[in-house]
């Protein structure tokens, strides 16, 4: 698929650079073979208006008939020998000729002629154009070795763009191949467990609700694990398509983290974990507020799952230069440095095991880096094994 991709891509491009070339190329020699034209007619126009006894430039001819064709006079002032007999064959071959003016070959010599008939005699004159018709050949020659040159170079990079360009599409193809399949994994379990429960409920029709209440809430459970999956998969496909669509205003980051870090309070207190904050006041942000709640909402949703027994998470807000920094710190296991770059990819989990019983897919961090990329920042982490972790995210400051 993509090796046609990028063979159509390279084929469009060389198409349309060969177009350019040749039209280019067309231009220049049509400009240059015009002008070449005009002068040589000027050229032929001055030699058939003097006098005959005019010498001629070097290298044409000027020759007088008379009415039954025959040579009166002719003038010729070459640098090489001609003979008579050849001169009268040429001068027989242009009279005879129905064209008044066209090209011969004399020797080795080519000669643009023009042929007039006045009251009593006809004059033909001969301009030797041996140089400019070596001249045009020499130019296409150019053109075509300089074209041929130019179109391998660009080949090659056409080349190299193309796989640069391709490059992206294929991740992206391979990445939503690679989503459609862990998704479909992800559901599968669920969905078996609430078959296989289904079908217990069903082999006891008799049963009450109560006795059956351990399958039901096994159901319920598994519900709950789907409909969290669908909903984050639901915000990935949103993020990606309103990529240019979200609207942005003035907030007050400092303030909006102040008062969702209250939401939290509960669950902490309920897992004796220890709260530090720092937060500097009044850091404005030019911002989507509903992603950036959401972003903060996962960041403290993994810290507050990550975090060890009766351990510590800092929250610091502060600003560097032109960009806000948000540092989320937990302790716990941490993070393991392999696995570092590939934990904000889609249902990707450093510990599969332990996001199992967390109830994580390995989408929520994904989320958060589809929100600072359409924010404008980055997010990155950092970790000490069996000690923290650490999540930072930078985004521009609102211009005051």
């Amino acid at each position: 698929m993509f090796k046609k991709l990028k063979t159509r891509f390279i084929l469009i491009n060389m198409t349309l650079l060969t177009i350019v070339f040749i039209s280019i190329f067309s231009f220049l020699y049509f400009m240059t073979n015009h002008s070449i034209n005009r002068e040589t007619n000027m050229n032929i126009d001055s030699l058939m208006n003097n006098s005959p006894k005019q010498k001629p430039n070097s290298g044409n001819i000027v020759v007088e008939l008379d009415n039954s064709g025959n040579i009166t006079n002719y003038f010729v002032h070459l640098n090489y020998d001609m003979t008579t007999v050849k001169l009268q064959n040429a001068i027989n071959t242009i009279y005879e000729s129905n064209k008044n003016n066209g090209k011969i070959k004399i020797d080795d010599y080519i000669y643009k002629y023009e042929k007039r008939s006045f009251r009593f005699f006809s004059k033909i004159v001969l301009l030797n154009i041996t140089s400019e018709e070596s001249l045009k050949i020499r130019l296409i020659q150019i053109f075509v070795l300089a074209g041929s040159i130019s179109l391998i170079f660009l080949l090659i990079i056409s080349i190299y763009l193309t796989n640069k360009s391709i490059e992206p599409i294929k991740e992206t193809f391979n990445r939503q191949k690679q989503f459609i399949a862990d998704a479909s994994h992800e559901l599968k379990t669920p969905l078996t467990i609430i078959k296989t429960n289904t079908s217990l409920l069903l082999s006891n029709p008799e049963d009450t609700i109560r006795n059956q209440s351990k399958w039901i809430k096994y159901i319920d459970s598994q519900s709950d694990r789907m409909s969290e999956l669908v909903n984050e998969m639901l915000s990935l496909a949103k993020l990606d398509v309103e990529k240019n669509k979200l609207i942005f205003s003035p907030i007050n980051l400092s303030n909006m983290i102040e008062s969702m870090l209250l939401t939290f309070d509960a669950v902490i207190f309920e897992n004796k974990i220890t709260l530090n904050t720092n937060i500097n006041k009044n850091i404005m942000i030019n911002a989507n507020e509903e992603s950036i709640k959401k972003l903060f909402n996962i960041l403290m949703d993994n810290a507050v799952k990550y975090t060890n027994k009766e351990g510590c998470i800092s929250v610091n807000l502060v600003t560097d230069k032109s960009k806000s920094r948000l540092i989320i710190k937990n302790t716990g296991e941490g993070i393991p440095k392999d696995k570092l770059n590939k934990i904000f990819e889609r249902f990707y989990r450093a510990d599969d095991s332990r996001d199992r019983e967390t109830g994580g897919y390995g989408l929520g961090l994904s989320i958060a880096k589809s929100i600072v990329t359409q924010h404008k920042g980055k997010i990155y982490a950092s970790s000490n094994l069996n000690k923290d972790a650490t999540f930072t995210v930078d985004l521009p400051l609102f211009p005051q």
